[in-house]
């Protein structure tokens, strides 16, 4: 009696269990999008249906753009825009500028914390310029020094760093100036070529690397005037 009453319990359950696996399928297949069994048993335990997460499955579809089921659901159950997520992520594949672009995984953390994923990458695709001017001086000699770069901020640090310009100036400014302490980087320089001055501060000094390390920030192109100062 007992195995029977168990039986007749887990009938009933798994029939119910069914029917609304099959009504998250044909709510999913009225947005146009076609589901597999499986996929909709795992929305109905994160959640259940969600009607922003079969838009941006059909939009997803729709830009032939290849976004997990379950990772639509996860998000939209976290409080992010599912339809966001797609658009933002048809819009990355297009991107020219490598620190651009996005995966899923930042441009869905990048929903989370309040800003619009797209307005972020399409700002990490515009480069910004930066002048400093001063004097230096290297071996007894002085020298009058223009240095202009250009850069690009990383979609991640646009979305969660801070930025000052006036820091990224004094910080340049600081390290052209400190030209002198670099003894041990500047014995094949030829203090009297300016242009071996040049080359060393753009191609060592101030090259990618430092950019990245100290700014967080991708450098796309510098040039530095440097002249000495007859006296």
């Amino acid at each position: 009696m007992l195995l029977l009453a168990f039986l007749t319990f887990a009938l009933i359950l798994l029939s119910i269990v069914l029917f609304k696996v099959m009504r998250v399928k044909r709510r999913f297949l009225s947005m146009g999008v076609e589901i597999s069994f499986q996929q909709a048993l795992n929305m109905l335990l994160q959640g259940g249906y969600e009607q922003g997460v079969a838009e941006a499955a059909a939009r997803a579809a729709e830009l032939d753009l290849e976004v997990p089921m379950d990772k639509l659901q996860i998000h939209a159950a976290s409080g992010g825009n599912p339809l966001r997520i797609v658009e933002a992520m048809a819009y990355a594949r297009e991107c020219k500028v490598k620190s651009a672009k996005a995966g899923l995984k930042h441009i869905s953390l990048i929903d989370l914390s309040g800003k619009d994923p797209l307005e972020t990458i399409k700002e990490a695709e515009q480069s910004r310029t930066v002048e400093v001017s001063g004097q230096f001086e290297f071996s007894g000699r002085l020298y009058d020094y223009h240095y202009r770069a250009s850069f690009f901020r990383p979609v991640l640090s646009i979305a969660f760093d801070s930025f000052s310009m006036h820091e990224i100036e004094r910080e340049l400014k600081r390290k052209i100036e400190d030209l002198h302490r670099y003894h041990k980087e500047l014995l094949r320089v030829d203090a009297g070529q300016d242009d071996q001055i040049r080359d060393h501060l753009t191609q060592n000094v101030l090259r990618p690397a430092y950019w990245e390390r100290s700014f967080r920030l991708v450098l796309h192109k510098h040039s530095l005037d440097v002249k000495r100062i007859k006296l």
